[in-house]
């Protein structure tokens, strides 16, 4: 029950830091969002109809709820995480060991693929920037 509380003191710090509102002050914060131009990304389709000013609200609304959304991955990544060892507790320890394997030859797999894929843009980026051989007239 302790940890538990403990975690959600973690959590809330991490949300509050994440907003900004820890060793800032909120007032500093409102004069900072003036000054500064409001960033953001305007969902599709939205460049060519809105207006300067709905896109500037538009990059407020995102940035109200830009720390709870981060707050809830967080928390979904947890939930995720809980559940995957929950569903690996479910296999026998022989299970455990052919699936360690197969997912170590996976990532074996991928590093290759990655490997592969860059010598072969490397080899095409040498030829690109390598100068076309030039034929002389009269020479076969």
């Amino acid at each position: 029950m302790i940890q538990t509380m403990w975690k959600k003191v973690l959590i809330a710090v991490f949300v509050l830091s994440a907003a900004g509102l820890i060793g800032s002050g909120g007032a500093s914060l409102v004069g900072q969002e003036k000054e500064k131009k409001a960033k953001g990304r305007l969902p599709a389709y939205y460049s060519d109809l809105v207006t300067e000013q709905q896109r500037s609200t538009i990059y407020a609304i995102q940035a109200k709820y830009q720390a709870r959304i981060a707050a809830l991955n967080e928390e979904l990544m947890n939930i995720e995480k809980q559940q995957d060892m929950e569903i690996e507790n479910v296999l026998t320890g022989q299970q455990k060991l052919m699936l360690k394997k197969a997912q170590e030859e996976a990532a074996a797999k991928r590093k290759k693929n990655a490997a592969e894929k860059a010598e072969k843009k490397a080899a095409e980026e040498a030829q690109a920037a390598a100068p076309a051989e030039v034929k002389k007239p009269g020479k076969k």
